[in-house]
């Protein structure tokens, strides 16, 4: 029997995350769903023998000791699964156990894609240089309303360029997400990859808006998003967490050819999505929508949060609407901080977020939020 959901994880050098979600999934005990690993380390004996050690339910453990970018390995992750559905997860990420609920109400209901409202899990070992409070061993999460809403992939995207693709603005991803494989079988039809820039989730999520017709965003956590000392691919491990194109080892050779010319040669996360995000469209073949892309945002927020002030002022077309733009984004930024700090301090929430603190990892972090929000099954009784 083919499962209903696939949870695909490509992964490299990264055993330490991934055991625990093997063991998590294999906690699940369930045949409609099936965990599948593309593993492309440099030596897989240490998972080889984890893997030896008991008859793990569900999961697929796929290798190659071939050198491949971050979007090849991806590809092969869903290429390798059987589910209806797919969702797609790093190895320090975790769902919950209301995710085969989600996918047979999407079932039910024909819905092409899901995003959730994610609870958050930060390792102990992540970069606390890129947080003002620390949340190591830390669990968030927000109280949920147990609903959901249509919306527009479409006009999410134009809202996602209009801010210079620095955010997901709510488009279907299939990274933290769930789609339908008929529709992804769709993008990959057209040049055999699901994946067609060097960050696989902005690409994948700007090319899907073209095909998602019934989209839902519900109120309700089923995937719990990581935050390690790798997440990123290990670039948070600089201290300036930025690298020049030539020194990232998980992007391929083509990518750094071919990379958008009006994009500075940076990998970085505010470089890297709408470089992404850009060849996605080309990848689908809607190019007049990079006419709304917003080239003043993008380098506003790299001014703020990498320090790429001269570069903005360099490279911007419309220098008066970066500088406003930057301007207005520090001030946010700095506003942001402090109220978060004084409300966590006075509430112990952190941006709506309630914390658990001294959680070892992402198991007891999903048993932890199973405990915290006991209303899954009204997941189910979605109209």
């Amino acid at each position: 029997m083919e499962p209903l959901l696939s949870i695909v994880v490509p992964t490299k050098n990264r055993y330490k995350y991934l055991k625990y979600l093997i063991e998590l999934i294999h906690s699940f005990n369930s045949e409609e769903l099936e965990l599948v690993i593309q593993d492309n380390s440099d030596d897989n004996t240490e998972i080889n023998k984890f893997l030896s050690t008991s008859n793990w339910k569900s999961i697929r453990y796929f290798y190659s000791n071939k050198k491949l970018s971050m979007s090849e390995n991806s590809d092969q992750a869903i290429i390798n699964s059987r589910g209806e559905y797919v969702c797609f997860i790093g190895d320090d990420d975790g769902v919950c156990h209301t995710i085969l609920d989600c996918v047979n109400w999407m079932k039910n209901n024909n819905i092409d894609a899901v995003r959730c409202d994610n609870g958050a899990y930060f390792w102990n070992d992540y970069n606390k240089k890129n947080y003002r409070t620390n949340f190591s061993n830390a669990l968030l999460y927000k109280k949920c309303k147990y609903s959901y809403r249509l919306a527009s992939p479409l006009k999410n995207l134009t809202k996602a360029l209009k801010k210079g693709l620095q955010y997901p603005c709510e488009m279907p991803f299939l990274y933290h997400g769930i789609i339908k494989r008929s529709v992804l079988d769709k993008l990959y039809f057209i040049g055999h990859t699901f994946f067609p820039g060097g960050s696989p989730d902005m690409s994948n999520g700007v090319s899907l808006c073209f095909f998602v017709k019934r989209y839902a965003i519900i109120d309700i956590p089923v995937i719990i998003n990581g935050t390690s000392n790798m997440t990123g691919g290990g670039i948070f491990k600089r201290k300036i967490g930025k690298s020049p194109l030539e020194e990232v080892s998980f992007i391929s050779k083509s990518v750094i050819d071919k990379w958008e010319p009006t994009i500075p040669r940076i990998w970085c996360g505010r470089f890297a999505w709408p470089e992404s995000g850009l060849k996605g469209l080309r990848y689908v073949k809607q190019e007049e929508y990079i006419k709304i892309m917003n080239y003043e945002y993008m380098y506003a927020c790299a001014a703020v949060f990498y320090g790429e002030t001269k570069l903005g002022l360099k490279n911007s077309r419309n220098k008066s609407r970066f500088l406003f733009l930057y301007t207005k984004l520090t001030f946010t930024r700095i506003f942001k901080t402090i109220k978060n700090k004084i409300f966590y301090r006075l509430t112990s929430k952190y941006n709506g977020y309630s914390v658990v603190k001294k959680i070892d990892n992402i198991i007891i972090a999903e048993k932890n939020l199973t405990e915290h929000i006991n209303k899954f099954i009204q997941l189910t009784q979605i109209k």
